[in-house]
Order: structure tokens, then C-alpha cells, then sequence
């Protein structure tokens, strides 16, 4: 990539998952089973210990990898049990950066089963494949290869 083609800019994306659910049950597996379900492929570290979302105010969402090491992903700015999720976070050059993301998900109950919506803004150091990425992390976070799959299976 050449430097001419990075800017400074705005990558927004937005990304919705039907779960077969109720949202309750969606709502605990997004905040208390993070471990579970998030892809062993999606982790930084080499060998994780776990991945934990503290979902209260200012609460962290981050891998542990155990004695005190970890990568803090994002800091939780706003709960509203079982609907609203916020987050914001950095990303470093070796992730891309210098950029801040913000992230709000909510979930909605619609005819027994549960949308997860993210949208996700992500300012900073931003090119032609930010928004891409962002979507294509999105949905297999949210949607087969993770959130969905671990309740769909967990659900009779």
C-alpha cells in the first residue's frame, strides 16, 4: 500500500444478524458467555486464556492472556440490559491505526427471535478496504462464526 492511498477519514459500517432466540438469552451470550463463542481465529494473542466483556460502565472488553497480559479491544460506555451495548476503543498501527471505534449494538426482538444491529464508526487512519473489513468482522463475530452460531446451537 502507498502512502498516498491512506488518509485520515471516517469507515462506517452497519451489520444485522438474525438470531433464533429469544433476546434475553442473545443478551447473556453477547455479555456473559463472550468467551464461548468469540473466534479463536479473531484473537491477537498467541496463547489466550480467554476473552471477557465487563458489561457496566467503563468496564473493559478485552483477551487475557493471562498473568496480567492481555489486548484491550474496547471500554464499555453504555449498558441498557438486554438491548444496548456501546463500546470505543483504539487501534494501534500494528492494527491499522493511528484510529478510535466506536461501536453501539442493539438488540431487538422481532417475532421470537432476536436482530443484533452494529453499527460501527471507526475515524482515523482509514483506506478503501477499512469498511470491508470492518463488515466482513462483523458478521462472523455476530453472525456463523460466532454470537449466532454458539446460541442457535445452545437453544432447543
Amino acid at each position: 500500500m502507498t502512502q498516498a492511498s491512506i488518509g485520515v477519514g471516517v469507515a462506517r459500517v452497519e451489520v444485522e444478524v438474525t438470531i433464533s432466540a429469544p433476546r434475553e438469552r442473545v443478551w447473556k451470550a453477547l455479555v456473559e458467555e463472550t468467551g464461548q463463542w468469540w473466534p479463536k481465529d479473531f484473537y491477537v494473542g498467541r496463547e489466550p486464556k480467554g476473552f471477557i466483556l465487563e458489561a457496566r460502565p467503563g468496564g473493559r472488553m478485552y483477551e487475557d492472556w493471562g498473568n496480567d497480559a492481555g489486548a484491550l479491544w474496547y471500554t464499555v460506555l453504555v449498558v441498557e440490559p438486554p438491548a444496548v451495548l456501546e463500546l470505543a476503543g483504539h487501534l494501534t498501527p500494528s492494527f491499522g491505526g493511528p484510529a478510535t471505534t466506536t461501536a453501539r449494538l442493539t438488540l431487538k426482538e422481532e417475532r421470537g427471535a432476536t436482530v443484533v444491529r452494529v453499527e460501527d464508526a471507526v475515524f482515523g487512519r482509514v483506506d478503501e478496504n477499512t469498511s470491508p473489513r470492518l463488515r466482513e468482522g462483523w458478521r462472523t463475530l455476530m453472525g456463523s462464526g460466532g454470537l449466532k452460531a454458539y446460541v442457535e446451537k445452545q437453544t432447543p
